[in-house]
């Protein structure tokens, strides 16, 4: 049930820039252009104690199938964690002891997302699917923005003194990020000289990180936060970013990020309206009916997600015989095309991933591969090549 608060807010706009190798726009404005539908985020997995403060300044649970739109904030507390998963099939994990916000949930008029969250403090897994080039997905937090497509990541702001953002798969772009830049066009920031420096700087302080890779942080610089464009040095934006060449991504966290829960659109508005009809006025035979419903529901979840783990170790063990890209394609309707260190390639179906161990099914079969031995994988690569 949604209970009324009253809160303030605050705005923070400090820190460190962190966004895909494929920019986006640079107008925050330009990207506002064309929004039409605001879709909501669904809770699909919860344990623990977390709730959601809505704009509407109520308040509820963060149960199974509670909604989240534009301006709310979900909240973890101790030995707690949620699952969140968006419109375009993205999902996130909220670690224990953690606030986030939930800047932008958008979808323009041609479809493209524009899924913006801020971590204010704790830990967030992110697991995002494969988009077009033209939708966005950003982690933020009060020093740090990690935009990425196709990719799983995670941004931690556990301590006071910096953040860090650590790649498990795919490729992140690190810059630094200075609040005076932010909302100005190309054009606007080509006609002022300290603006175009200041730009300069911060382009050529981008560092990529790339799979089991990290960046530290700073936690502030209120350098970086005047509104003076003549007092912003170039020694200052060059030291905001420092790569590290591992991620030391631990154990838990890969598996964090493997087990983050996602449905299909049927299961995510059958929880969404058990949800809202226990949020209503219903006696208590109707509250203990949806109840019972909301239960069974998470015991289906539990078992599907179980079967999907028995169908993967099937596909392993007793694999279909597939005797080209087309068969593959056909069956998985998807190939990706793996790339190793040492310059050789591989086409197939990623079917599973066990540990450090993926499970790729090719036209020779299943093969085995040590995921330190992997550069890159091309996703939805029968969208690039012809087969």
């Amino acid at each position: 049930m949604k209970k009324l608060l009253i809160v303030s807010s605050i705005v923070l706009t400090t820190g460190v820039l962190v966004f895909n190798a494929c920019k986006k726009p640079e107008s925050s404005k330009a990207a506002a252009t064309g929004k039409e539908n605001s879709p909501s985020a669904v809770v699909v997995f919860s344990v623990g104690e977390a709730k959601i403060l809505h704009t509407d300044l109520t308040e509820e649970k963060a149960i199974l199938g509670a909604s989240l739109k534009t301006g709310d904030k979900v909240s973890t507390k101790d030995k707690s964690k949620v699952d969140i998963q968006f419109a375009d099939g993205s999902a996130v994990r909220i670690s224990e002891n953690s606030v986030i916000d939930f800047d932008a949930l958008t979808i323009n008029s041609k479809g493209n997302s524009d899924t913006r969250l801020a971590l204010v403090s704790g830990k967030v897994f992110a697991k995002v699917n494969k988009a077009s080039k033209e939708d966005q997905f950003s982690v933020v937090t009060p020093t740090a923005i990690a935009g990425v497509r196709g990719t799983s990541f995670i941004v931690d702001r556990s301590k006071s003194d910096k953040a860090i953002v650590k790649v498990l798969d795919g490729a992140v772009a690190v810059a630094p990020r200075v609040a005076i830049l932010e909302g100005l066009s190309e054009e606007e920031i080509a006609k002022n000289e300290n603006l175009k420096k200041i730009q300069q700087s911060v382009t050529s302080s981008e560092v990529i990180l790339e799979k089991n890779q990290a960046s530290v942080l700073k936690a502030d610089d209120k350098s970086l936060d005047v509104k003076d464009s003549s007092k912003i040095s170039e020694k200052n934006i060059a030291g905001v970013v420092k790569k590290l060449d591992s991620s030391g991504i631990s154990k838990k966290e890969e598996e964090e990020i493997r087990t983050i829960v996602t449905v299909d659109k049927e299961t995510t508005e059958k929880m969404v309206r058990i949800n809202e009809e226990s949020s209503g006025k219903v006696d208590e035979q109707k509250a203990a009916s949806l109840e019972a419903e909301r239960k069974k529901l998470e015991s289906e979840i539990a078992t599907r997600q179980e079967e999907v783990k028995k169908f993967k170790q099937i596909l392993v063990s007793a694999p279909k015989e597939l005797k080209s890209s087309k068969d593959i394609i056909n069956y998985y309707e998807r190939i990706e095309k793996i790339i190793m260190n040492d310059g050789s390639s591989m086409i197939g179906a990623i079917v599973d991933q066990q540990g450090s161990t993926m499970i790729v099914h090719t036209e020779q079969g299943i093969k085995k591969i040590n995921q330190a031995d992997v550069r890159e994988v091309l996703y939805d690569f029968q969208t690039k090549a012809k087969f």
